[in-house]
Protein backbone atom coordinates (compact mmCIF):
# COMPACT_ATOMS: atom_id res chain seq x y z
CA UNK A 1 0.00 0.00 0.00
CA UNK A 2 1.40 3.38 -1.04
CA UNK A 3 1.22 6.14 1.52
CA UNK A 4 1.87 9.77 0.64
CA UNK A 5 2.48 12.68 2.97
CA UNK A 6 0.83 16.06 3.17
CA UNK A 7 2.94 18.71 4.89
CA UNK A 8 1.29 21.26 7.14
CA UNK A 9 3.00 23.96 9.17
CA UNK A 10 3.46 22.05 12.39
CA UNK A 11 2.38 18.46 11.75
CA UNK A 12 2.86 15.98 8.94
CA UNK A 13 -0.32 13.96 8.35
CA UNK A 14 -0.53 10.65 6.55
CA UNK A 15 -2.78 10.59 3.45
CA UNK A 16 -4.29 7.29 4.60
CA UNK A 17 -5.78 9.20 7.55
CA UNK A 18 -7.59 11.74 5.33
CA UNK A 19 -10.57 11.45 3.04
CA UNK A 20 -10.44 13.86 0.09
CA UNK A 21 -13.52 14.44 -2.07
CA UNK A 22 -13.03 15.70 -5.65
CA UNK A 23 -14.89 18.96 -6.29
CA UNK A 24 -15.46 18.04 -9.96
CA UNK A 25 -16.69 14.44 -9.99
CA UNK A 26 -17.33 13.83 -6.28
CA UNK A 27 -15.00 10.78 -6.08
CA UNK A 28 -13.80 10.14 -2.52
CA UNK A 29 -10.12 9.27 -2.39
CA UNK A 30 -9.12 5.91 -0.87
CA UNK A 31 -5.83 5.00 0.79
CA UNK A 32 -5.16 2.43 -1.97
CA UNK A 33 -5.36 4.97 -4.83
CA UNK A 34 -2.09 5.34 -6.69
CA UNK A 35 -2.66 8.76 -8.31
CA UNK A 36 -0.63 11.69 -6.94
CA UNK A 37 -2.13 13.19 -3.80
CA UNK A 38 -2.92 16.46 -5.60
CA UNK A 39 -4.87 14.69 -8.38
CA UNK A 40 -8.25 12.91 -8.46
CA UNK A 41 -7.76 9.19 -9.30
CA UNK A 42 -11.12 9.11 -11.12
CA UNK A 43 -11.18 12.17 -13.42
CA UNK A 44 -7.41 13.04 -13.22
CA UNK A 45 -8.03 16.71 -12.50
CA UNK A 46 -5.98 18.68 -9.99
CA UNK A 47 -8.10 19.27 -6.89
CA UNK A 48 -7.10 22.94 -6.62
CA UNK A 49 -7.89 23.71 -10.28
CA UNK A 50 -11.26 22.01 -10.10
CA UNK A 51 -12.10 23.91 -6.93
CA UNK A 52 -11.08 27.23 -8.49
CA UNK A 53 -13.09 26.49 -11.64
CA UNK A 54 -16.24 25.90 -9.58
CA UNK A 55 -15.60 28.98 -7.40
CA UNK A 56 -15.29 26.72 -4.39
CA UNK A 57 -12.46 27.26 -1.95
CA UNK A 58 -8.99 26.81 -3.42
CA UNK A 59 -8.41 23.74 -1.26
CA UNK A 60 -10.14 20.37 -1.68
CA UNK A 61 -12.76 19.34 0.88
CA UNK A 62 -10.91 17.38 3.53
CA UNK A 63 -12.63 15.38 6.23
CA UNK A 64 -10.45 13.97 8.99
CA UNK A 65 -11.27 10.39 9.95
CA UNK A 66 -8.58 9.36 12.40
CA UNK A 67 -6.01 12.06 12.75
CA UNK A 68 -2.76 11.24 14.46
CA UNK A 69 0.27 13.47 14.13
CA UNK A 70 3.29 11.45 13.03
CA UNK A 71 6.06 14.04 13.18
CA UNK A 72 6.45 17.54 14.55
CA UNK A 73 8.83 20.08 13.09
CA UNK A 74 11.43 21.45 15.43
CA UNK A 75 11.40 25.20 15.83
CA UNK A 76 14.56 26.77 14.45
CA UNK A 77 15.97 29.35 16.77
CA UNK A 78 18.37 32.01 15.54
CA UNK A 79 21.96 31.38 16.54
CA UNK A 80 23.71 34.15 18.41
CA UNK A 81 27.16 34.62 16.95
CA UNK A 82 29.82 36.44 18.89
CA UNK A 83 31.03 39.55 17.03
CA UNK A 84 34.59 38.85 18.20
CA UNK A 85 34.47 35.45 16.51
CA UNK A 86 33.17 37.01 13.28
CA UNK A 87 35.94 39.63 13.37
CA UNK A 88 38.54 36.92 13.96
CA UNK A 89 37.20 34.95 10.98
CA UNK A 90 37.36 38.10 8.86
CA UNK A 91 40.94 38.88 9.86
CA UNK A 92 42.19 35.32 9.25
CA UNK A 93 40.31 35.04 6.00
CA UNK A 94 41.63 38.41 4.86
CA UNK A 95 45.24 37.36 5.44
CA UNK A 96 44.69 34.17 3.44
CA UNK A 97 43.02 36.13 0.62
CA UNK A 98 45.85 38.68 0.52
CA UNK A 99 48.45 35.91 0.32
CA UNK A 100 46.38 34.24 -2.41
CA UNK A 101 46.30 37.47 -4.41
CA UNK A 102 50.07 37.82 -4.09
CA UNK A 103 50.55 34.18 -5.11
CA UNK A 104 48.35 34.78 -8.17
CA UNK A 105 50.57 37.68 -9.25
CA UNK A 106 53.70 35.56 -8.78
CA UNK A 107 52.14 32.73 -10.79
CA UNK A 108 51.10 35.16 -13.52
CA UNK A 109 54.72 36.35 -13.73
CA UNK A 110 55.99 32.76 -13.89
CA UNK A 111 53.45 32.01 -16.60
CA UNK A 112 54.46 35.05 -18.68
CA UNK A 113 58.16 34.32 -18.23
CA UNK A 114 57.73 30.69 -19.34
CA UNK A 115 59.80 29.59 -16.35
CA UNK A 116 57.92 26.32 -15.94
CA UNK A 117 55.77 24.06 -18.08
CA UNK A 118 52.07 24.76 -18.46
CA UNK A 119 51.12 21.75 -16.33
CA UNK A 120 53.23 22.97 -13.44
CA UNK A 121 51.76 26.47 -13.67
CA UNK A 122 48.21 25.11 -13.85
CA UNK A 123 48.91 22.86 -10.86
CA UNK A 124 50.17 25.87 -8.88
CA UNK A 125 47.10 27.89 -9.94
CA UNK A 126 44.92 25.05 -8.68
CA UNK A 127 46.75 24.90 -5.34
CA UNK A 128 46.49 28.67 -4.94
CA UNK A 129 42.77 28.51 -5.70
CA UNK A 130 42.32 25.72 -3.13
CA UNK A 131 44.20 27.82 -0.57
CA UNK A 132 42.07 30.87 -1.38
CA UNK A 133 38.93 28.79 -0.79
CA UNK A 134 39.78 28.69 2.89
CA UNK A 135 40.05 32.48 2.97
CA UNK A 136 36.84 32.88 0.95
CA UNK A 137 34.94 30.66 3.37
CA UNK A 138 36.29 32.50 6.40
CA UNK A 139 35.50 35.93 4.99
CA UNK A 140 32.03 34.91 3.80
CA UNK A 141 31.32 33.36 7.19
CA UNK A 142 32.59 36.48 8.96
CA UNK A 143 30.40 38.66 6.73
CA UNK A 144 27.50 36.25 7.35
CA UNK A 145 26.93 35.63 3.64
CA UNK A 146 24.43 33.04 2.44
CA UNK A 147 25.39 29.54 1.26
CA UNK A 148 24.70 30.54 -2.34
CA UNK A 149 27.10 33.48 -2.10
CA UNK A 150 29.77 31.29 -0.54
CA UNK A 151 29.42 28.76 -3.35
CA UNK A 152 29.57 31.53 -5.98
CA UNK A 153 32.84 32.90 -4.62
CA UNK A 154 34.25 29.39 -4.27
CA UNK A 155 33.50 28.68 -7.95
CA UNK A 156 34.98 32.02 -9.00
CA UNK A 157 38.21 31.06 -7.21
CA UNK A 158 38.99 28.56 -9.96
CA UNK A 159 39.00 31.01 -12.89
CA UNK A 160 42.27 32.87 -13.43
CA UNK A 161 41.93 36.66 -13.40
CA UNK A 162 38.26 36.47 -12.37
CA UNK A 163 39.42 35.03 -9.06
CA UNK A 164 41.53 38.14 -8.44
CA UNK A 165 38.50 40.39 -8.90
CA UNK A 166 36.42 38.24 -6.55
CA UNK A 167 39.18 38.09 -3.94
CA UNK A 168 39.75 41.86 -4.05
CA UNK A 169 36.00 42.44 -3.67
CA UNK A 170 35.83 40.21 -0.59
CA UNK A 171 38.99 41.83 0.80
CA UNK A 172 37.47 45.32 0.47
CA UNK A 173 34.30 44.24 2.27
CA UNK A 174 36.32 42.60 5.04
CA UNK A 175 38.50 45.70 5.42
CA UNK A 176 35.44 47.94 5.80
CA UNK A 177 33.89 45.68 8.43
CA UNK A 178 37.14 45.32 10.39
CA UNK A 179 37.79 49.07 10.40
CA UNK A 180 34.26 49.70 11.65
CA UNK A 181 34.99 47.27 14.50
CA UNK A 182 38.16 49.19 15.44
CA UNK A 183 40.80 46.94 13.86
CA UNK A 184 43.90 48.33 12.16
CA UNK A 185 44.12 47.04 8.60
CA UNK A 186 47.50 47.23 6.86
CA UNK A 187 48.88 46.03 3.55
CA UNK A 188 49.16 42.40 4.65
CA UNK A 189 45.99 42.14 6.68
CA UNK A 190 44.36 43.16 9.91
CA UNK A 191 45.66 43.35 13.43
CA UNK A 192 43.83 44.43 16.51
Amino acid sequence: MRRGRVVSRAIIWSVADLSVKCPKCGYERRPTDSAPQWQCPSCHVAYVKAAQAQDVSAKPVVQAQRVQPTTRRAAVEPVDVDSDELEWLLSRGQKIVIYSILLNFVLRGLDQGHVATDWVIYGLYFCTAAYSLLGVLKICSGLQKSQGTKILFMVLSYFPLINLIALVYLNVQATRRLRQAGWTVGLLGARQ
